[in-house]
């Protein structure tokens, strides 16, 4: 779902089944062409539906961080802040391949192949169900 489809008291209900926050991430620069921007948002679009679609009912996804300066510094201070709302997973999908890196409240990263292609639907697919089986099986070390 959207995060624009829930208000106050119906987020309070639902926020316990809801606990994946998707964050699109653009990768502008603000030199791009107006269509450009088009196509960058369009092909976002598509590869957010591969990890969207399938997930709506366990799946919030944020507004996109359209422009990323700092990179993988803007994006984890993003991810944190999610976590830090509530969110047990938090899922990156972007573009831009270059920010993928191993941020600490970033649990999984939907990027195309490196050659552009969007990844197969069936592995974005067992991707996000494999992140959701392996945070289960980690031991709880909050009592140590």
């Amino acid at each position: 779902m959207k995060f624009s489809e829930f208000s106050g008291e119906r987020w309070a209900e639902l926020q316990l089944y809801f606990d994946t926050g998707i964050l699109p991430v653009t990768g502008l620069t603000g030199s791009e062409s107006p269509d450009e921007a088009e196509a960058a948002l369009t092909r976002l679009r598509d590869l957010l539906d591969l990890v969207e679609m399938p997930f709506k009912g366990r799946t919030v996804t944020y507004p996109a961080l359209h422009y990323a300066a700092e990179g993988a510094q803007t994006i984890e201070r993003v991810a944190s802040g999610l976590k830090a709302g509530g969110f047990r997973h938090v899922i990156i999908v972007s573009m831009n391949r270059s920010y993928q890196a191993d941020l600490p409240s970033v649990d999984l990263w939907i990027v195309p192949e490196p050659d552009g292609a969007l990844p197969a639907a069936r592995a974005v697919s067992e991707a996000v169900q494999a992140m959701w089986r392996n945070r289960r099986e980690e031991p709880d070390r909050s009592a140590e």
